[in-house]
């Protein structure tokens, strides 16, 4: 009876907190439309023909004709039996990858669920640049950069459980053997195979897990920046000699990659056809769409890459920074609001603020930069821009690195406490409204192509969006 009066009060309570019923709807929304989604493509790519073509031959790419760049994915079918139909496999395995790290993505958020505002939180799921991202382009599903995704999660994990919070009144103690210990496999064995995989994960993924790990190895000896700076260039040395390799070894000939489409071909695993046919009109290459960058110089890339964005530079110009700005915005207030109510020991408006701004640079503007290699040899912006935006948005809210972070960095400069009289939003409550409601606006106008080649399309209507996602394709 006392259990059932206990349910019942929890009830009435969470029912006269509105914050939490919208909070809870929209981690609703979100997850049913990835399970609408899953549900309504699924069947078509493991047994039709949905899945695009160019993302499922790249996964074909193999050593059968010598080592090349991204031959290490056609090795993982050695270990599939023969009875299993590639298509099928790569629609599996895609699907699980890309669940699983969306899924990931609301666990994180949904640990402090309770404590974001309604438009912080609605930002943080439908922005464009995130993962909304991958529902609002079927083509884009099966991409290769999930995999790096993967070890971003991971290595969040990593830290939740080496650095645990407490009750919140102050901080455990840390466990960095523990981190260390668990971090090894993922950054000397996975890190090198998913760069064996796709060589950009390297320029994509590499730098935030060092940025990260560097952050770890602070904690313990905060004035020794050198010596953690020299233990994460050893931690992530494995995946430097990767790409090493494959940058001065792994570019194939074309007469290699026919050998490896005729091989597929044989059994079936490719459309008939696919090894001979007419000449690519912007190369001359007969081979899949996935095979014919293979074969490249880094300046034919980026050759060819400059001649496709001058043709929607405003596009992009107009769309990246806007989304970059509004995700600025949304994980400054989503930051402010975990340290507020995860860390009051500790806790100071003005430390807030700065540290804020700290967290930008060190885990977007400093990963960005140093993707931008990347945006000047292959013209998919969009997925190279929400690939940085999905992992910074992943730190943000993994909740146990800003506020490790945060409150040692704070002791470090024995800033005086000012709990007691922090408001609830970073900036005045009109600032923060105001802001607020444009994202939101914007999450649902704006649409973020994973490419553009003759037109760049930019902006749809709000009812466009939610017939996509919940009705028809």
């Amino acid at each position: 009876m006392a259990s059932e009066k206990t349910f019942g009060t929890r009830i009435k309570s969470f029912l006269t907190q509105p914050r939490l019923i919208l909070n809870s709807l929209l981690l609703f929304v979100f997850s049913a439309a990835w399970i609408r989604d899953v549900l309504y493509w699924f069947p078509k790519d493991a047994f039709g023909t949905s899945l695009n073509y160019w993302a499922y031959t790249d996964w074909l790419i193999d050593y059968s004709q010598g080592f090349i760049r991204r031959g290490l994915s056609g090795e993982i079918w050695r270990l599939v039996p023969a009875t299993i139909p590639p298509l099928e496999f790569v629609a599996v395995l895609s699907w699980i990858l890309i669940l699983s790290v969306a899924f990931g993505y609301v666990r994180m958020l949904a640990r402090s669920w309770k404590i974001y505002h309604p438009l912080t939180l609605f930002g943080l799921l439908f922005l464009p640049s995130l993962f909304i991202f991958y529902l609002h382009d079927h083509q884009t599903i099966a991409r290769k950069e999930i995999l790096g995704y993967v070890t971003v999660l991971l290595h969040l994990l990593i830290v939740e459980k080496s650095f645990p919070l407490g009750n919140g009144s102050a901080l455990p103690g840390a466990n960095l053997q523990r981190y260390v210990k668990w971090l090894i496999p993922v950054a000397v064995l996975l890190l090198p195979a998913i760069i064996l995989i796709h060589e950009g994960s390297f320029l994509m993924f590499v730098p935030l897990h060092g940025m990260i790990t560097l952050t770890v190895l602070q904690m313990k000896s905060p004035h020794s920046f050198m010596r953690a700076a020299l233990w994460t260039g050893l931690l992530y040395l494995p995946a430097t000699i990767a790409v090493g390799a494959v940058y001065l070894a792994g570019t194939p000939s074309h007469q290699m990659l026919l050998g490896i489409c005729q091989k597929w071909n044989a059994i079936g695993a490719i459309r008939e056809g696919s090894c001979i046919l007419l000449p690519e009109k912007l190369t001359g290459s007969t081979l899949p769409g996935s095979f014919i960058p293979m074969e490249w110089s880094l300046a034919i890339a980026a050759d060819i890459t400059r001649m496709i964005i001058s043709m929607n530079w405003v596009s992009w110009i107009l769309i990246l920074p806007t989304l970059g700005i509004s995700l600025w915005y949304l994980v400054r207030q989503a930051v402010y609001s975990i340290l507020r109510s995860r860390s009051p020991q500790s806790f100071s408006p003005q430390s807030a603020l700065w540290y804020s701004g700290l967290f930008f640079r060190k885990y977007f503007l400093i990963p960005f930069l140093l993707s931008l290699p990347v945006y000047f040899t292959a013209y998919d912006y969009g997925r190279w821009f929400t690939v940085t935006c999905i992992n910074f948005s992943m730190v943000a809210v993994s909740v146990n690195l800003p506020c490790w972070e945060f409150a040692l960095r704070k002791r470090g400069i024995d800033e005086v406490s000012a709990a007691t009289d922090s408001r609830e939003h970073l900036d005045n409550r009109l600032v923060f409204y105001g802001a607020s409601i444009i994202i939101c606006i914007l999450a649902l106008v704006l649409w973020l192509p994973h490419y553009c080649l003759f037109n760049c399309e930019i902006i749809r209507g709000p009812l466009q969006f939610f017939s996509h996602t919940f009705r028809a394709h």
